[in-house]
């Protein structure tokens, strides 16, 4: 696998050349006066801005952004870049009486420029816009000292890239249980910025936000290298699954039709995609983990379980039970029709024909590197490879005493997890994708959902930063943003939670009612932003 072209960009720029001695006998002795000249350059910064300056990134999700439109002239057909164009000069010993450069002269040519750019200034920086290529830059400059006039030129070719980032997938790719701002004052949790209406209400309805991986991958590789920039779009979206969102959509365009809208012909660079949790039903395995109480039902909860992870299989989520009666008196529990009238799913099962017709459906697109990512593992309580006694305990549900035990954890990971990630891990072979994996053993490695909260010892409570654990009605405490400028996310002296719990959910995102909130077992900041580390390091491993 080749790392996206940017980030192997390489600059090299001094050339010093000889000139004249000056005249007079005075210097006769002296070696002859030389300057040179060197060009630097940066591409400006096209994502992770704050254009409105309410302190978080904005996400802009258009078009007109992709494209840069506004950097375009009328008629332009191809996106422009911001490139600031700095020379100066080197070896130069300036006697009394003399001055710096008055002058610098620079031609720019290229294959996308029907002809060369000249110009002529005064200053030593010169910001041009142009399409992503390779360019020959040309800069001349002349220094005057004393009665003598010194000049000096160097040209190198340069290249102007931007990296074109695309995040497609389901709530985990989102941001689901990370608003940009919790919920305060009966106000509603804000979502990701964009002065596009439809671009907001789109971020708002689908649960992005800029505290999603693929967010803070974008802005990673963003700041990590002056001389290329970024370009970033999400059509993720919260619940979404391979064929209801992602590659089809009845309701609506689907993120596919959305992705083809917003790049149009460009090429994408790096798509990244997380899909396969709801297509195996992760959602409906935690709920019926969570109703399949031991103590309530402890006649139907084997099998009760056992339906549950069959149906992860399969995808065939008619499975209910019934209790009946065996003679004498015995009371058993046997398989029935369940009446939730659940559709049926891929499945495991159906998993490598579901990621068939999603590389299908990017065929027409243009694409460099596709990067599909696994799932974390939610039961690791320390660093010794403990797991939770139990998760999920805060969802209280109707009749209470609901949670998802030890046992039924392990069962979770050997046959939902481990599968769907080695399915993951064969779909991206199949397709030539690049699969990152070892989010589960990170997540497990201690950062579990019942691991401690994260505390950041900050707090709008009275009281509140004394209090000991973070307060659940003090997210201050427990939850950041960092936005546009803030500081970074705390990752943690030993092992800290990774996960959003639902208690937590419920106070940042609503509703109220716990067990309704979806933003239960998802990465919380820090898990979103180990995440983002995991898979820059696997780009940056290469093959």
């Amino acid at each position: 696998m080749t790392v996206p072209r940017a980030l192997t960009i390489a600059v090299a720029v001094v050339l010093i050349g000889g000139l004249p001695a000056l005249p007079g006998g005075s210097r006769a002795s002296a070696a002859p006066a030389q300057i040179g000249a060197h060009i630097a350059f940066t591409v400006g910064e096209r994502f992770g801005g704050d254009g409105n300056g309410d302190g978080f990134i904005d996400m802009p999700n258009t078009a007109e952004y992709v494209h840069n439109a506004v950097a375009c002239d009328a008629g332009c057909s191809e996106a422009r870049f911001d490139v600031l164009l700095t020379a100066g000069v080197t070896g130069l010993d300036l006697t009394p009486g003399g001055s710096g450069p008055s002058e610098y002269r620079w031609e720019i040519s290229g294959p996308s420029l029907s002809r060369p750019l000249l110009y002529s200034s005064a200053y030593p920086e010169l910001l041009v816009t142009v399409p992503e290529g390779r360019y020959q830059v040309q800069v001349a400059t002349g220094v005057r000292i004393g009665w003598a006039r010194l000049t000096a030129s160097t040209s190198h070719e340069l290249t102007v890239d931007d990296i074109l980032v695309v995040a497609v997938g389901d709530s985990y790719a989102s941001g689901e249980g990370n608003p940009e701002a919790p919920r305060r004052g009966g106000a509603e949790a804000r979502w990701a910025d964009s002065d596009d209406p439809g671009a907001a209400a789109a971020h708002a309805s689908d649960h992005r936000s800029s505290l999603a991986w693929p967010v803070r991958l974008a802005l990673t590789l963003e700041r990590s290298d002056p001389r290329s920039s970024v370009t970033f779009v999400s059509v993720a979206a919260s619940g979404a699954r391979i064929d209801r969102g992602i590659v089809e959509d009845a309701s609506g365009a689907s993120q596919v039709e959305q992705v083809r809208a917003l790049v149009g012909e460009r090429e994408i660079d790096l798509l990244l995609v997380q899909a396969g949790g709801n297509d195996v039903g992760f959602a409906r395995a935690v709920q019926a983990l969570v109703e399949a109480d031991p103590l309530l039902d402890p006649i139907c909860h084997d099998l009760l379980v056992e339906n549950a992870f069959a149906s992860v299989a399969d995808g065939d989520w008619s499975r209910g039970v019934s209790l009946g009666y065996d003679a004498p008196i015995s009371v058993v529990c046997r398989p029935a029709e369940s009446n939730r009238g659940w559709e049926a799913l891929p499945g495991l099962q159906g998993l490598p024909a579901a990621f068939s017709r999603l590389a299908d459906s990017l065929g027409d697109l243009t694409l460099g590197e596709v990067v599909l990512v696994g799932y974390p593992d939610p039961t690791g309580a320390d660093a010794g490879g403990n797991t939770c006694d139990e998760i999920v305990g805060d969802t209280a549900p109707p009749l209470g005493f609901h949670e998802i035990d030890s046992g039924e954890q392990r069962l979770g990971v050997e046959r939902l997890l481990r599968p769907l990630n080695a399915a993951l891990d064969e779909a991206a072979r199949s397709h030539g994708w690049r699969y990152v994996g070892g989010i589960d053993e990170a997540f497990a490695a201690g950062h579990g959902y019942c691991a401690p909260w994260p505390d950041y010892g900050s707090s709008t409570e009275p009281g509140g930063a004394a209090s000991g654990r973070p307060s659940l009605g003090d997210p201050d405490r427990w939850f950041r943003n960092p936005g546009r400028n803030g500081g970074p996310m705390l990752m943690g002296n030993g092992p800290v939670s990774w996960y959003r719990t639902a208690a937590q959910s419920a106070a940042l995102q609503g509703p109220g009612t716990r067990f309704l909130t979806t933003g239960t077992l998802h990465p919380n900041e820090i898990g979103h932003d180990a995440i983002a580390r995991l898979v820059l390091a696997a780009l940056r491993d290469g093959d």
